[in-house]
This record gives structure tokens, sequence and C-alpha cells, in this order.
């Protein structure tokens, strides 16, 4: 213990201090060495791992493609003979059949074929019995499955197929024809078939113009074959017809042809024709636009001509209309009775023939004015039919025996009592008219078979006959008298009118060729 002292703390501070700085310092230094080395290995053991890692990446990398690259050919293989999925052949769901499958569908389809053609009125349906349709599976199928994208596969399978297209077929042409002609034939017999455009007359517009086309409701059997010919190469279900199939007009309003036709038509329509039958005019018969029209006809290749037929058929109407010879005719006698005369030869009658080619020539030459008609009979003036159409006239009446004339203005100014025609030879009532007149005069009776000469020879002093078989008015100095009974007591004439020759003398003087002889019971 002795030599050793003791002291307080706080004493030899000092080199105290001095050691603790000595050893913080090398305490400093020791550190700075080591971790020099430290971060040196731990780089390269970095370096190391990380060559490490990179190689592990690079061998998973090579995995993944291997596997990729292996699914990827086997998706190859597999789509190069099945179908993809979300494929439809019609209507069949055909993912991931083979072609075989897709074959046998196919085949089965073409026996079960039909297709249900409908539209404008045509509603039926062809089967593939109708139509001889076959399909050939195996090439539908192979087709359908050789045009799959296989290589493309990994995008092909979310996408959806339909390799219906990839349907066809082979048919009987001449049996389908033969069903869809009658089908056709059977509708359009009752349908409407097309109309051309052509050339009318509007009586709105008193004139002619192309009347448009029509296209019916008939429909075309070769346009019918053609769709369900597209519906069978397809195997279509159905068919929906459109207006393609309907008969179209062949000639349309477009036509330059029916356009000049029109033009050409109008042309006659500025004739105004007024037809005047002696001094008179006959109203109800003028020709203008309506008449015309009913004439004047345009072809389908835009000819315009002259219906014949139609102007002929008018002037015969016409004539019928206008005619007085031998029609029944009122008639107040010279006792002031009406009565009604037909028959005889007296009176208007038409040329008819004269009569279409003067009315067709007056239109074509767009004539306007007064066209007289030209007859082969006239009468004294027209009035009308069932009307007097006679001026100077004379009648006799069978009954009464009895004869007048009067003059044009209706005055009478001879009668005489007469002698008509016995029983047998009776005197022909009727309205007869005057077309000889002789003084001196000689009648003929008719040759006997027996001898071969007329039955009579007779010279008379006045002559006027009256009717073609030889009636008419003459003296007769060999009857002892006139009037009565006499003409069924056995003196009757042979048809003629006798009369006292004074009388006949003064009748010759009154009477002129073309007057009116009225004969009644």
């Amino acid at each position: 213990m002795s030599g050793y002292t003791s002291e307080p703390i706080g004493k030899h501070c000092a080199p105290a201090h001095a050691s603790t700085a000595t050893s913080q310092a090398t305490a400093a230094m020791s550190p700075v060495r080591i971790s020099g080395v430290v971060s040196g290995a731990a780089e390269a053991t970095k370096a190391k791992k990380n060559k490490i890692n990179t190689r592990t990446v690079v061998k998973v990398l090579l995995i993944v493609l291997g596997v990729l690259a292996a699914v990827y050919v086997a998706g190859i293989i597999v789509f190069s003979n099945l179908f993809l999925p979300r494929t439809a052949f019609a209507g069949n769901n055909i993912s991931f059949k083979s072609a075989a499958d897709v074959s046998s569908i196919a085949t089965q389809i073409g026996t079960d074929y039909k297709v249900k053609v409908s539209g404008h009125g045509l509603d039926f349906t062809v089967t593939s019995a109708d139509a001889g349709v076959t399909v050939d599976g195996s090439t539908v199928a192979n087709k359908a499955l050789s045009s799959q994208r296989a290589w493309a596969w990994p995008y092909e399978v979310f996408k959806t197929h339909d390799m219906s297209s990839f349907l066809f077929s082979e048919y009987n042409e001449s049996g389908l024809a033969d069903v869809v002609g009658q089908k056709v034939d059977t509708f359009n017999e009752t349908a409407e078939p097309p109309v051309n455009a052509s050339v009318a007359f509007s009586s709105a517009k008193d004139a002619f113009e192309v009347k448009s086309e029509q296209t019916g409701t008939q429909v075309d059997t070769q346009a019918v074959l053609s769709e369900i010919d597209k519906a069978i190469l397809n195997m279509d279900s159905a068919v929906t017809l459109d207006d393609t199939v309907l008969v179209q007009p062949t000639v349309l309003s477009n036509d330059p042809s029916l356009i000049a036709a029109a033009d050409e038509a109008n042309g006659y329509l500025k004739a105004r024709i007024e037809l005047v039958l002696g001094s008179t005019a006959i109203h109800a018969a003028d020709v203008g636009p309506a008449e015309i029209s009913q004439w004047v006809t345009v072809d389908d290749e835009g000819n315009v001509s002259f219906d014949q037929d139609a102007m002929n058929s008018w002037t015969r109407d016409l004539a019928s209309s206008i005619n007085t010879v031998g029609s029944e005719r009122s008639y107040k006698t010279a006792n002031g009775d009406t009565i009604t005369v037909s028959g005889g030869t007296y009176g208007w009658k038409v040329d008819a023939d004269k009569l279409v080619s003067t009315v067709q020539e007056a239109v074509q030459e767009g004539e306007n004015g007064q066209v007289t008609v030209p007859t082969k009979s006239e009468g004294y003036t027209w009035a009308g039919q069932g009307k007097a159409d006679w001026g100077a006239h004379a009648e006799v009446s069978i009954s009464q025996q009895h004869a007048w004339f009067f003059d044009e203005s209706g005055n009478m100014v001879w009668e005489s009592d007469v002698v008509t025609g016995k029983p047998g030879h009776d005197t022909s009532p009727g309205v007869w008219k005057i077309f000889k007149q002789q003084s001196p005069g000689t009648l003929t009776g008719s040759i006997l078979p027996s001898t071969g000469k007329p039955e009579y020879v007779t010279k008379v002093s006045y002559w006027m006959q009256f009717t073609y078989d030889g009636q008419g008015f003459h003296d007769a100095t060999w009857q002892s008298s006139f009037g009565g009974s006499r003409y069924t007591s056995g003196y009757g004439s042979h048809g003629c009118v006798n009369l006292p020759l004074d009388k006949a003398k003064e009748l010759y003087s009154h009477i002129a060729i073309g007057n009116a002889v009225i004969v009644y019971n």
C-alpha cells in the first residue's frame, strides 16, 4: 500500500484523456479500413448474384417461350384438323368438330333442305326432292376447314365464325324449272299483266298524251328461278321476292317514238267538221276531237293511222240515225188522221263508203267548216227520223180508193177517185218516189212462160212510175168508173193506181220526178 497514493477523481485527467483520444483515433481508423474491404466484397457478391439472376430469368424466359411455342404449334395442329371455337355452320355449333363431323351435317342438310319462296303474291316451298338437290358434304367440310387461319388461332379463338357460306349444292335445273314454272303460271293466270306506255286520248285535255306504263302483278318465271338458284347455291332457307321479279313493261313513257306519235295524232284533232244533209246541219253528227280520237290509232312502234273499222262503225251508226228510206214516219192524212207509214224508196240514204273517205280526208287536212254528207237517195228536207221529210207529194188511200196531191206548202191542189190493185196484185203501201214520167207511155206486163210474151202491152197517155216493179199512176180509159170497191170486185189493176184520163192529165202537170207518193191502207 506504501508508495501508492490515492487521489480524487478528477486528478490526472490529462493523461487519462490522452489515452482516450488515442483509443478513439485508433478506433476511428479501424472502421475505415474494414469498410473498404467489406464494400468491395459486397459488390463482388452482388455482381455474382445479379449474374445468377439474369441466367435464371433467361432460362425461365426460354422455358416459357418454349412452352408457348409448343402450345402455339399444338394449336396450329389442332385447328388444322378441328374447327375453331365459336364456329357455326348452317345454324349448328361445330366448335372443335372435325371435317368428318361437319361432312355428315352438310350431307344431312342437303337431304333435309327446303327453301320457302314468298313475296308479290307467291307463297310456296321448294324441297330438295323438288329440286334434286345434293350436297357433297366432304368437299364442303374440307373447304370450310381449310379456310380457317390455324396459324392465327390465338387471335381467332376470340372471334365468332360462320362457315355456312361454304354450303353449295348441285341440283336438277330442269326439274326445278318445272316445279317453279307451274307455280308461277298458275299465279299469273289471275295476276295483272304489265301495261306498256301508250298514246291515249284525254277527254279532259281534248288531246292525245303519253300514258305511263304500269308494272302490274305478274311475275317473271326466269327471274324467280334466278332468285331460287342463288338461295339453293347458298343453301338459304328462304327467298323473299322483290320488285325485280315482276314482269316489266317493254315500252316506257320516255320513248321518243311515243312522244312524236302523240304530237302527230294531235295534228288530226285540229279539224272541226259540221256535217250537212241537204241544206240541214246535223249537229248531232258534228265531228271534233271526241269523235276523231276514236279513229286515230297509235301502235307500239309509234305509227299513227286511221282505224278503218272504227270509222266504218261510226259511219254505219250515223247512217242508221240519218237514213229515212223505209223507216217508220208519222203522217197526217188528207182526212186529218195521224198514221205511221213505213217501207218504200223515198227519203234520205247515206252513201256510207263515200262518207268515210270524205270525213277522213277532211280530218287529215284539218278542215274547219261544213261538209256535205254524200247520199244515195235524198228527200226534200231532213227533219230527223220519224218525221215527214217530203215536200210536194201524192197521197193514196187504198181503203178509201182516193188520191190527193199536195204542193210544197202543204196545199192540196189535186184529188181523184182511183182504182188500185186487185187482191193478189195489191198496190204496195209505203213512201215511194216518182222516178219516171212519160206521155205517152206503154205498160208492159210480165212475160208469160207459156207464150214467152208479155201478159199485156197497153198504151196510156200519162205514165208516172213510183215503184221499181212497175207500179205507178196512169190513165185507165177502160175503167167505167173509179172509187168504191171496184178494186176488189174483179176490176182492180195489177198494182197501178188507175185514174180517169182528165185526172191523170192534171196530176201529170203537178207531179215531178223526185216527189213522194205515200200509199197506205
